[in-house]
Parts: structure tokens; C-alpha cells; sequence
């Protein structure tokens, strides 16, 4: 799936503004309503942080990769980042655990199992198959047109838009549908669980200008209480039946 050129630019967000997140690929299922036919799919996930989606699919014979500028550290620089932040995470949510349905990852115990069990699965296979793990950043992504069926974009565009402008979330998608023709992005609430209608009607605008089309469809097993909804952009022409 990788191409020759490289990453020339990134969306403007320091190192240190964005959480390594690890997520296990039932909570991408639950996310993104994958069904056995997309893990059948060739699939990217953008940014891939730590989760164990690419792990998983990999050892059920499906192809995938992950992407993310994380990825350039050396393994124990990587490490050290990735257990650091599931930490952060972890205290983040449990700060916060009215804003979520606990029940849907096992209650708070159960759910922090979950993220490191994750992380650690990610990191056991990216020393195994390091090839499946590529350095790059939105918006120029080192992959080839048309290598992927499917990119999955987890808590990067919408859940920063107090840091990213309008333009950084279309060039973002722009690319992304340069991948695959079909990409999913959840949730459509900022990090603090603000819905962001305006911001999510001015993309979609310019989407259509792209020629590519979007619809909002419904999260039926949200972990968090206010992200009930993600957004699917596809080629036009492209459109599921």
C-alpha cells in the first residue's frame, strides 16, 4: 500500500496536543459499524495510534495498516509514549465517567484492561510485522491512490477542531478519499463532547465540491454519551446501495 513519496506537511497540532489512543477493534466495529464484509476490505486506519485494530484483522487473514507520524520513533521511544498515554487516557476518562456508558466497555475496570490489553497487542505486532505500521501524517499521506478500500479516522478530525480550521479537516478527508473511496470518521464531537453542527455542515459543503459525497449515520453502541454519530464520505459514484 505504500508509495514513494513522503509526508511534506502536517495538520497544525504539536507532538504533544494529540492523545497515543488504544483501542481494541470491537470498539472500532462499535465506532465505525464494521461488519464481516468491510473486515474483509482492504483497510487503512488514520491515525492508527495504539490501537489493535491492524493486529486483529491481521490474524484473521484480512489486510491492513495503520498510519501514524508516532510510528517514526524508535520502538522503545514508541513504547514509552504509547503506555504514557493510556495512562492519560485512562485518568481523562475516568475523570469525566459521566460522559460515558461504562457498560459498553466492561465498567471502568474492565474498560482500562481493554486499552492496555490493546496497546500492548499493537506493540507485540508491529515488531513482528513493521511493515504494517507507516510513519506519516494528514495531510499528505506516503500511500498510494486507490491502495485501500477503506480508511477509518478515530478521534482526530472534529474531536481537535479547537485546533484545527476548517480547510486542515477537507484536506485531511480530500486525502484520505485519495486512498480508498469510502472513509469513515468518528465521532463528530469535540473533545469535550461539544457537538460541532456548524463545522460538520461547512465540510460537507465543501466536500460536494470535491465531488465527494456524505452521509451522518447513527453509532448504535456509543462509548461516549454525546458521539452518537459518524461521518461516512465517499467517491461519487461510490455510494453503498
Amino acid at each position: 500500500m505504500t508509495a514513494s513519496h513522503t509526508t511534506t506537511n502536517t495538520l497544525t497540532l504539536r507532538d504533544d496536543d494529540v492523545l497515543v489512543s488504544a483501542r481494541s477493534l470491537a470498539e472500532y466495529e462499535d465506532m465505525f459499524g464494521l461488519d464481516r464484509m468491510d473486515l474483509e476490505r482492504r483497510i487503512v486506519d488514520c491515525p492508527g495510534g495504539a490501537a489493535s485494530a491492524v493486529a486483529e484483522i491481521s490474524a484473521a487473514g484480512g489486510s491492513a495498516i495503520a498510519v501514524d507520524p508516532q510510528y517514526a520513533r524508535g520502538s522503545d521511544e514508541l513504547r514509552t509514549r504509547i503506555l504514557d498515554d493510556v495512562d492519560r487516557a485512562v485518568a481523562h476518562l475516568q475523570r469525566r465517567e459521566f460522559d460515558y456508558d461504562w457498560d459498553v466497555r466492561g465498567g471502568v475496570v474492565g474498560h482500562e484492561e481493554k486499552r492496555r490489553r490493546a496497546a500492548e497487542q499493537m506493540l507485540d505486532h508491529m515488531e513482528v510485522a513493521p511493515e504494517r505500521y507507516v510513519a506519516g501524517a494528514l495531510p499528505d499521506l506516503p500511500l498510494a491512490s486507490d491502495s485501500a478500500d477503506l480508511v477509518l479516522c478515530s478521534h482526530l478530525l472534529f474531536t481537535y477542531a479547537d485546533r484545527l480550521d476548517m480547510a486542515d479537516h477537507v484536506d485531511a478527508i480530500v486525502e484520505m478519499a485519495r486512498i480508498a473511496p469510502e472513509v469513515r470518521i468518528y465521532p463528530l464531537v469535540d473533545h469535550a463532547g461539544n457537538p460541532l453542527p456548524e463545522l460538520v455542515r461547512s465540510v460537507i459543503a465543501r466536500l460536494k465540491k470535491e465531488r465527494l459525497t456524505s452521509r451522518i449515520e447513527p453509532v448504535v453502541r456509543p462509548f461516549q454519551l454525546a458521539a452518537t454519530t459518524r461521518l461516512v464520505v465517499q467517491r461519487t459514484g461510490n455510494q453503498r446501495p
